[in-house]
C-alpha cells in the first residue's frame, strides 16, 4: 500500500523509546497529509506489523533492542511486502559510514534525532514520494569529501581501504561539469524540477544528465545513484 484510501502517506514508526514516539507522534499529530497507522518498539514487532499494514513510510530508529534499524530495513526490502515501503532512518548518530551502510541496506533517508519538527515532516514527505533524503549534516559531510580537478570535473576520492578494494574496477570514470553539479543536488535532495530551476535548464534536460549519471554508476533511481557514488568514493 503506497498511500491511505484518502491520499495520505501512511507512516509506521519503530523506536524502542516511548518518549520519542511520543514526540513522533506528537510532531506528525494534525498533518492533513500524513496519518500514523502504528508503531512498534522492537525491530522484531516492526517487521511483523509492516508485512501486515505496507505502510508508505517506515521511520525507524537505527540502534533498537533486538536487531539494528538497518537490519529491519534490510530483511524488509529482501520481502515482496517490502519493496513499495520507503524506509527512512532516524538516529543519533551522524557518522558517514553508518549512514551509507542504512542507504546500502535499502533506506530511502537518513535523518538525525536532533532536527526540527519542518526537516522531519519534510522527510517523510520526500520519502513517501519516492525522494532519497539525507540529514543536512550528513550532506554537508558528503559535499565537503567533493574536490574538483583544473577542468571543474568531480575526480574520484578514495579512502586508502577503497584503494584497495575498488582500483581496476572502473574507479577512475569521470562525470561531466555538470553532471556533477546535478549529482551535488541529488545528493541535497532536490527534486527534477528544483534542479532545473538551481541550474536554469529544462526538466527534460535533467532527466537527461540523471540517465548519463545512472549508466556511469550502474543505478536505476536516485537513491542508487547517490549509494554507488558513495561506495566508489565520488562523494
Amino acid at each position: 500500500m503506497k498511500e491511505g484510501g484518502d491520499g495520505r502517506i501512511t507512516l509506521f514508526i519503530v523506536d524502542d523509546h516511548e518518549l520519542v514516539r511520543a514526540g513522533l507522534r506528537e510532531m506528525v499529530k494534525g498533518e492533513e497529509d500524513i496519518v500514523l497507522v502504528g508503531e512498534a518498539e522492537s525491530g522484531k514487532e516492526a517487521l511483523e506489523k509492516a508485512r501486515l499494514l505496507r505502510p508508505r513510510v517506515l521511520l525507524v530508529d537505527v540502534k533498537l533492542e533486538d536487531m539494528s534499524g538497518i537490519d529491519v530495513v534490510r530483511r524488509l526490502k529482501r520481502e515482496e511486502e517490502g519493496k513499495d515501503i520507503e524506509c527512512l532512518m532516524l538516529t543519533v548518530y551522524g557518522d558517514l559510514d553508518v549512514a551509507t551502510e542504512a542507504l546500502r541496506a535499502g533506506a530511502i533517508g537518513y535523518i538525525l534525532k536532533d532536527c526540527s519538527k519542518e526537516e522531519l515532516l519534510g522527510a517523510v514527505r520526500r520519502a513517501g514520494a519516492g525522494e532519497p533524503h539525507l540529514d543536512p549534516e550528513v550532506s554537508r559531510r558528503i559535499l565537503q569529501v567533493l574536490k574538483e580537478d583544473g577542468e571543474g570535473r568531480l575526480r574520484v576520492l578514495l579512502t586508502r581501504k577503497e584503494k584497495k578494494e575498488l582500483v581496476g574496477e572502473g574507479a577512475s570514470e569521470l562525470l561531466s561539469p555538470r553532471e556533477a553539479e546535478v549529482l551535488r543536488l541529488i545528493v541535497r535532495g532536490y527534486s527534477n524540477r528544483d534542479i532545473a530551476r538551481e541550474l536554469f535548464i529544462s526538466e527534460s534536460t535533467v532527466k537527461s544528465h540523471t540517465s548519463a549519471i545512472y549508466r556511469k554508476l550502474g543505478a536505476e533511481d536516485r537513491a542508487g545513484a547517490i549509494l554507488a557514488a558513495i561506495k566508489r568514493g565520488w562523494i
